[in-house]
């Protein structure tokens, strides 16, 4: 047990999704700091967390294993986080596959495009440069900038000209996402803790929807610290999680070149009294 908590983040993303940092490069921040715990939340994925398990012990830093999952209701991606999860459950590995395969079979598609219209970078480096992991738009943009096609500074500024829904490389998104009812019972099947990501960024979209996930029997818990939360939505949240005894978590957010915010790693402090509430959920590495 740690006496002292500086820092943790229990929301970031690494190359297995859509970041720019490989987990070695984030363990390595991570050990200049008086760390309680982090949490690799890739989107969609669990297949990071082995490298990550062995990176904790390389390092000496706990974690909580997680998953960003999509879900979709009334025409609307958002994210639920899953926290203490099972990454060695055959359910999990075969849907991270999944998403995976689908991004994957998009991206080459988009890579003949590029390829069409003059841009010199062949298949296997588009690959490469995905290091385990799909080409979200920015990570696509990341490649071109590596080989000079475009500039990294203005990698996040360029996503609508390059993937805008009028522009050359856009393909819709047409995987079949679940509804937040079944991301919930795949979460809990496989061990975790079921808590609605930066629900702020739903409020803004649909209010609606976002009062009928809040008050959701199978939320164990909200992110109430995240960059993108104001502070009215912050009390609001609060004042939800203590009426209904609801975990509070928090993380940065952070993608590396990526963020469209920019916030570091442990960039959002958060309250001691979240590591407290969540160090139960630390991976034990000899179970």
């Amino acid at each position: 047990m740690k006496s002292s908590i500086l820092s943790s983040d229990l929301h970031f993303h690494s190359v297995y999704s859509d970041g720019s940092s490989t987990l070695k490069e984030i363990f390595e921040q991570a050990a200049k700091r008086s760390v309680g715990a982090i949490a690799l939340t890739d989107h969609d994925t669990v297949l990071g967390i082995p490298e990550e398990v062995q990176l904790s012990t390389q390092y000496g830093i706990d974690i909580i294993t997680g998953i960003e999952l999509t879900a979709k209701e009334e025409g609307l991606k958002f994210h639920v986080l899953g926290y203490g999860i099972d990454h060695l459950s055959q359910e999990l590995i075969n849907y991270s596959k999944s998403v995976l395969g689908e991004e994957w079979q998009k991206n080459l598609k988009q890579i003949k495009l590029m390829q069409a219209n003059g841009i010199e970078i062949d298949e296997q480096s588009f690959i490469e440069a995905g290091q385990g992991g799909p080409l979200y738009r920015a990570k696509f943009l990341g490649v071109l900038a590596k080989y000079g096609y475009i500039k990294e500074e203005d990698v996040m500024n360029l996503i609508p000209t390059y993937f805008g829904s009028n522009a050359p490389y856009y393909m819709p998104d047409d995987y079949d996402y679940l509804s937040f009812e079944e991301v919930a019972k795949l979460i809990k099947r496989n061990g975790g803790q079921v808590v609605l990501a930066h629900p702020g960024k739903i409020k803004k979209k649909n209010e609606g929807l976002y009062h009928e996930l809040i008050g959701q029997t199978a939320l164990d818990g909200v992110e109430l610290y995240h960059p993108s939360n104001g502070l009215d939505v912050r009390q609001e949240l609060l004042g939800i999680c203590q009426s209904r005894d609801l975990l509070i978590t928090g993380g940065s957010d952070y993608h590396g070149l990526y963020n469209k915010k920019g916030t570091p790693l442990f960039g959002e402090t958060l309250p001691q009294f979240v590591y407290e509430e969540m160090k139960h959920l630390i991976y034990q590495k000899n179970r």
